[in-house]
């Protein structure tokens, strides 16, 4: 019957909206789909939707090119241009561009919407307003070849670098390594909470360096170049050799050392094409292969081979924008450390956009292949917008000191151990930690439930530092999701699980939501711990939630002081207005915008709204 009424209720919500909504607004005229041009003459309002979503109104005069890049706030998967009949004037509303046809005609950032801080307000832009409302909207001149306008808009020279996959990275009007990472920089936008000063490979004061990795020698040999410095150096994969998947495996340096060729019995060609490998050894293939090749002691779980994660300088950004690359078996490390003690420390790193993936392996492995270890009192760290997916024991850890990271709109799929902070009770430089973590996907997929479900942890486990977490969702966590110890601190706001009722243990739905809410938060003792309007619902298998089951999580243990006052207010401002409450919508958004192939979340200037991304219908959470 519960489900019976929700249907209902979409129904009759949508007979008044999702149903009746068109890719014109009412009394437009369509004119061209994207990639085409839009044949007209005067002075009109324009925009770009579909289903009713559209792009905040640009007034042009005569033909235009209809793509994304010409229409700042556009839903990604919008179809086609339209324009209002009506003759504008010159008090329009919408921002005001001269009369061309190329693509890189320049856009004012005013027609992006920005973020109001009422959390429950939809963007004025979603629909645009009629061309004869006036309003203060920027009026921009023709197009730039820097960044950035004048006026602080990102160029649409700029816009069609990073959105448009024909474009390579020195295809545009931007040709400087100094306006290319520019542009790279200003998209990706900018990091909230303990690690906002992040950078990366971006110097404002110059002399940055683009670095394209290419297909044209080692790719793994020219990565570890452009790492193994502390120069300001920005590291992208060219979109044409990396249209299509291509697995990267660092591993592959060691690929030339005899130690690993005899574990292996391989030559070098066949230590660096581990398919090649099995098809001679007669291991099989997919996940068999994987298993002998990485994971067996007689191969490459052995600790006494060299092979270990490569160190990532300071001053750099990985970023896998445009590109297929995935990182396979094991990742990186920023800085270095030795039984406790920082050996190396490396600051302002950025990781964004990658796509990290194990090899079979799920917990301990004797060449401890994290993907991203941040160490050694590394500091000023932003990891954002990678996949994990099965990772093993690691998808990002935090250890020996280092501090100020955020890790945001990451999605950790099939990772047993997903973030620890602190590695052992005796480190006490670990008092140092401080890690925001906020809109990261943690799930747990039905298919591993079962065998999963009851070891996926750390999500955090902290040891003696602080760590605030907003606006996460977890899927199919059952027990143990966080682990406080030796006195640590961790904030929890807004949070929310969702576990698919498929799996639902006990025939009383309340008595297992209370199972479970008491589960999830059991261990947390150790230090102190707020939960503040922290959720839990039972869901189905795309965390659309039953809303009756929704469960409070309790627990706490001491007192834990408001983290977000040690930001600065540029973040405070961010969390106010980005800020939604455990529930159907946090949930949607995030599983829309987590991860790599995820749309652009709100830290990009060229993002949709909350309620845009939304509005587009449910992307499922697994």
């Amino acid at each position: 019957m519960y489900r019976n009424a929700l249907i209902i209720a979409a129904l009759a919500l949508g007979s008044t909206s999702a149903f009746a909504a068109a890719d014109a607004p009412s009394g437009w005229t369509k004119c061209a789909q994207v990639g085409a041009t839009c044949t007209m003459s005067g002075t009109h309002a324009t925009t770009l939707g579909k289903s009713g979503v559209f792009a905040p109104n640009v007034t042009r005069t005569g033909s235009f090119a209809c793509t994304l890049a010409n229409f700042p706030g556009a839903p990604s998967n919008a179809s086609w241009c339209s324009y209002n009949p009506a003759a504008a004037s010159s008090s329009s509303s919408s921002s005001v561009v001269a009369s061309s046809s190329s693509s890189k005609s320049s856009v004012a950032s005013s027609s992006v919407a920005s973020s109001s801080s009422s959390k429950s307000s939809v963007a004025s832009s979603s629909v645009p307003a009629s061309s004869s409302s006036s309003s203060s909207s920027s009026v921009v001149a023709s197009s730039s070849s820097s960044a950035t306008s004048s006026t602080g808009a990102i160029s649409a020279a700029c816009r069609d670098l990073v959105s448009n996959a024909n474009v390579n990275w020195r295809e545009s009007a931007l040709q400087t390594d100094q306006e290319i990472v520019k542009c790279l920089s200003d998209t990706l936008g900018r990091p909230v909470g303990y690690g906002e000063k992040a950078t990366g490979g971006y110097n404002p004061a110059g002399g940055s360096k683009l670095t394209i990795i290419n297909k044209a020698s080692s790719v793994e040999q020219q990565i570890l170049n452009a790492i193994s410095n502390d120069n300001f150096t920005w590291i992208v994969f060219d979109k044409r050799d990396f249209a299509a998947k291509t697995e990267v495996g660092m591993y592959r340096n060691f690929c030339s050392d005899a130690a690993v060729l005899s574990k292996l019995g391989a030559t070098t060609a066949q230590c660096i094409d581990y398919k090649a490998w099995c098809s001679a050894k007669g291991k099989g293939t997919g996940l068999a292969c994987e298993d002998a090749f990485f994971n067996a002691t007689s191969t490459l779980n052995d600790a006494n081979l060299p092979i270990r994660n490569p160190m990532v300088g300071s001053n750099k950004t990985i970023d896998g924008r445009g590109a297929n690359a995935q990182f396979i078996f094991s990742g990186f490390k920023i800085g270095s450390d030795l039984t406790g003690t920082p050996v190396d420390t490396k600051n302002n790193v950025i990781f964004a956009y990658n796509d990290f993936r194990g090899m079979g392996h799920i917990e301990d492995h004797n060449l401890d292949p994290d993907m991203i270890r941040s160490t050694g009192a590394s500091r000023d760290i932003w990891i954002h917008k990678n996949t994990f997916d099965t990772t093993g024991d690691s998808a990002f850890d935090v250890k020996v000191g280092a501090q100020f990271i955020t890790m945001s709109f990451n999605k950790v799929v099939d990772v047993i151990r997903a973030t620890l902070h602190g590695s052992s009770d005796s480190h006490t430089i670990d008092t140092q930690i401080r890690t925001t973590m906020h809109h990261n996907l943690f799930t747990t997929r039905d298919a591993q439930y079962d065998s999963y479900g009851n070891t996926a942890r750390r999500a955090p486990l902290i040891r003696h530092g602080q760590s605030h977490m907003w606006d996460n969702a977890f899927f199919n966590y059952p027990k143990d999701v966080l682990s406080i110890r030796v006195g640590a601190a961790l904030l929890w706001e807004d949070n929310m699980f969702a576990v698919n009722q498929t799996h639902q243990e006990k025939s009383d739905v309340t008595a297992s939501l209370t199972e479970l809410a008491g589960n999830l938060t059991k261990d947390v003792s150790g230090g102190t711990y707020r939960g503040d309007r922290v959720f839990l619902w039972f869901s189905d298998a795309t965390c659309a939630l039953n809303a009756a089951t929704k469960t409070q999580l309790a627990a706490a243990s001491g007192s834990v002081t408001d983290m977000s006052q040690n930001y600065t207010t540029a973040s405070r401002s961010t969390i106010l207005a980005q800020r939604r409450p455990a529930g159907q919508s946090l949930v949607d958004y995030i599983s829309a915008t987590a991860g790599k192939t995820g749309q652009q979340p709100f830290n990009s200037p060229l993002a949709l709204t909350q309620e845009q991304v939304v509005a587009q219908g449910r992307v499922s959470c697994q």
